[in-house]
């Protein structure tokens, strides 16, 4: 940020000259099209029309979000959509159903908008915070207590492309006022209700006026903090690390984490985490440190909020997998009836009803005679199965074990009956009581697949 100003001098350029050059940096970071979050204020309507004017190619979308708080918030989504639409630029709006009563609710129900929107659209969002957003989220978790991690603050490794991060405020409203540009003034800036307007109107003068210059020692400090975060999740990437498609789980090789100092652990686990959106506090950091020399595969504990860290294994041998809290209840109920009216979910399980046998058959379908009475229901712990292997039967917890089956998705696993035994325990194994014989046409045939994986 200081290199920007040293190189686009504001007394020695305009102000669209200088956003502009702006932009061009910030767009070179990313190839991908950009969802812009534009709020109504000066701000993000500054990032709308600078967008519009001198790369609509980029825009995928504006996005605006009506939180439901007042007569304002409405008026400020109409008027971004308005003059998205005269710009030739697709609108996204929605308003909340509830609105929030605080900072915290008000943030998340718009994120959870923006990234929503963002995947709709394979985009990037795009978002207007400035030089002062970022000292005042500095401050205000030096006040909270953060370490450096969070001190990085706006400028630490995102999703979000933020163009404006190292343009202040007051060149922003120079550019706006100059060409005239609408924006609506958000009645919360001047409010001393929340934290960051009594840091914006009360803190950060008081303590300027104490000791000039405090403000830019915070930026340098957010500066230093955030390219700490960029080694250490260079680090993370150099790791094997995995995320999977949702970004709703993320695991890593036990060794990386077991080979360095306890200190090391504490510094690697809240950027593991934050790979699957997993946000943790100094206890969980504790905890997750002290879960990292578990040697069980298939121990596992459970971070405040719900989200786990567990130990399992795969091709790469033993690995930490953190998952997010489940986003919605994924226990379902028995089915008991006919093979032909076998239903087509069961929680996060899809039954999907096969035309012909397959050609390549596993332990992901199976085959059972016209009629047959069976039972769907979710795993037990006490469940076993007799398979060729184990005629005389064997635990199911053996053959998930062998299978790679964490414990955590084992108790909403499905398992299927037929005249009280299990015969089918889909992607693990298939048993000797499972009435199929291959080639006969009265066979119907299912196969089973799971999702969000």
């Amino acid at each position: 940020m200081d290199r920007l100003h040293s190189e686009f001098p504001i007394d020695d350029i305009s102000p669209g000259a200088l956003l502009h050059a702006v932009l061009d940096v910030a767009l070179q970071a990313t190839d991908r099209p950009l969802v812009l979050a534009v709020s109504g204020g000066r701000d993000s309507m500054a990032l709308l029309h600078a967008m519009a004017r001198w790369a609509p190619s980029r825009i995928a979308a504006v996005a605006t979000f009506d939180h439901a708080t007042g007569s304002y918030a409405t008026e400020a989504a109409s008027l971004v959509a308005a003059q998205a639409r005269r710009l030739g630029l697709t609108v996204v709006r929605e308003r909340a159903r509830v609105g929030g009563t605080n900072e915290a609710q008000w943030r998340d129900a718009r994120w959870a908008f923006l990234r929503r929107v963002a995947r709709g659209f394979r985009a990037r969002v795009a978002t207007a915070h400035t030089r002062d957003d970022q000292l005042e989220t500095i401050v205000m978790r030096l006040l909270r207590g953060s370490g450096a991690r969070g001190l990085a603050a706006l400028a630490a490794p995102s999703a979000v492309l933020r163009p404006w991060l190292g343009v202040s405020r007051n060149e922003l409203a120079r550019w706006v006022e100059s060409e005239s540009l609408p924006y609506l003034e958000d009645p919360m800036n001047a409010s001393l209700r929340f934290l960051r307007g009594r840091v914006r109107h009360e803190v950060l003068p008081v303590f300027e006026q104490q000791s000039p210059g405090f403000g830019e020692a915070m930026l340098a400090l957010g500066e230093r903090a955030a390219q700490w975060r960029r080694e250490v999740e260079a680090l993370v990437d150099a790791s094997a690390v995995q995320v999977n498609a949702e970004g709703t789980r993320v695991s890593i090789p036990a060794r990386v984490l077991e080979q360095t100092t306890e200190a090391g652990r504490g510094v690697l686990w809240p950027a593991i985490c934050a790979r699957a959106g997993v946000t943790l506090d100094a206890n969980g950091t504790r905890a997750a440190v002290r879960f990292t020399t578990s040697d069980r595969a298939g121990a596992h504990i459970t971070l405040a909020g719900g989200a786990t860290i567990a130990r399992r294994r795969d091709q790469r041998g033993d690995v930490l997998e953190v998952r997010q809290a489940p986003s919605r209840d994924t226990s379902w109920s028995a089915f008991e009836g006919d093979v032909s009216a076998l239903p087509s979910r069961c929680g996060r399980w899809r039954f999907r009803r096969l035309g012909v046998e397959p050609l390549a058959k596993d332990a992901w379908c199976i085959g059972l005679p016209a009629e047959t009475p069976v039972v769907v229901r979710p795993w037990r712990p006490g469940d076993r199965i007799r398979t060729p292997g184990a005629p005389a039967g064997r635990r199911v917890t053996r053959y998930f074990t062998e299978s790679r089956v964490s414990v955590l998705d084992r108790r909403e696993w499905p398992v299927l009956l037929v005249a009280g035994e299990p015969v089918w325990i889909p992607g693990v194994c298939r048993g000797l009581a499972a009435p199929s014989r291959p080639g006969r046409p009265e066979l119907i045939w299912y196969r089973c697949e799971r999702e969000f994986d």
